[in-house]
């Protein structure tokens, strides 16, 4: 679970800002990563065809709240595998980090394993989906993930949105090491600069664990931010939820 820090607390408290954008700690797995590091050994076609040298257990990120497109500009998601009984309706996106209600829909559940969405965030804030303009601006090019269920329950990256106050999302970076092949995809290494992103769509209690494999999407040419980062947009008054947990899609 996504938990903050003595240092981020007193931060936090000192300007008056509630505690999102925390650090994780790993999430917990009701089955032991099983479900999730076969699906990474599936993907994986060398250097050992049908072995990742990532590790679900040990090697999911240190933050993975909060994100940024990287100098290209422009960010492709694909999703890697869906096995939700929530398929057919769960949808999956990004939210403005200075306002989490503000929201863009990159897929919906008509959209299957190896279908592509291509993210980018223009200098004038406007959100672009597939090289159009969805209408929709963001304060900047900080921005979280979001994944909603057909029980109108929405699943943030920043943990402290969640109705639950569990957290959702495993992350993943890729090592230079692994080259993978996603459905559709011709083979290609899984490099440090793409991530995946493995989501529980169901709720959780306190300490519950999930199998994070219902929803698993690759994004590449982005970076996590890190938390010092985040809470220094905090003190610029970038960061506030606007209350509630509803917000619109494009």
């Amino acid at each position: 679970m996504k938990k903050q820090t003595i240092i981020s607390a007193a931060i936090a408290a000192a300007f008056g800002f509630s505690m999102i954008g925390s650090a994780n700690a790993n999430v917990t797995f009701g089955d032991g990563g099983a479900g999730l590091q076969g699906v990474l050994d599936g993907i994986t076609v060398a250097p050992i065809a049908g072995d990742s040298s990532v590790d679900v257990t040990t090697d999911e990120l240190a933050n993975d709240s909060y994100w940024s497109i990287t100098g290209a500009g422009g960010s492709v998601a694909t999703i890697v595998i869906e096995l939700a009984g929530f398929a057919s309706g769960n949808s999956f996106g990004v939210f403005d980090m200075a306002n989490p209600g503000n929201a863009v829909q990159l897929f919906a559940g008509a959209n299957v394993a190896g279908d592509q969405a291509i993210l980018s965030i223009k200098a004038d804030g406007s959100v672009h989906v597939n090289l159009a303009d969805t209408g929709v601006d963001f304060a900047g090019n900080q921005f979280g993930y979001w994944l909603n269920t057909p029980q109108q329950n929405t699943w943030y990256s920043d943990t402290a949105l969640n109705i639950d106050g569990s957290d959702h999302l495993a992350a993943y970076q890729g090592t230079n090491t692994d080259t993978v092949a996603l459905p559709g995809i011709a083979p290609g290494l899984w490099t440090n600069n793409e991530f995946v992103l493995a989501w529980e769509d169901l709720a959780l209690g306190a300490g519950a664990g999930g199998d994070f494999n219902d929803f698993v999407v690759m994004v590449e040419s982005v970076k996590p931010i890190p938390e010092p980062g985040i809470l220094a947009l905090m003190g610029l008054g970038l960061l506030g939820f606007m209350g509630g947990r509803r917000f619109t899609k494009a």
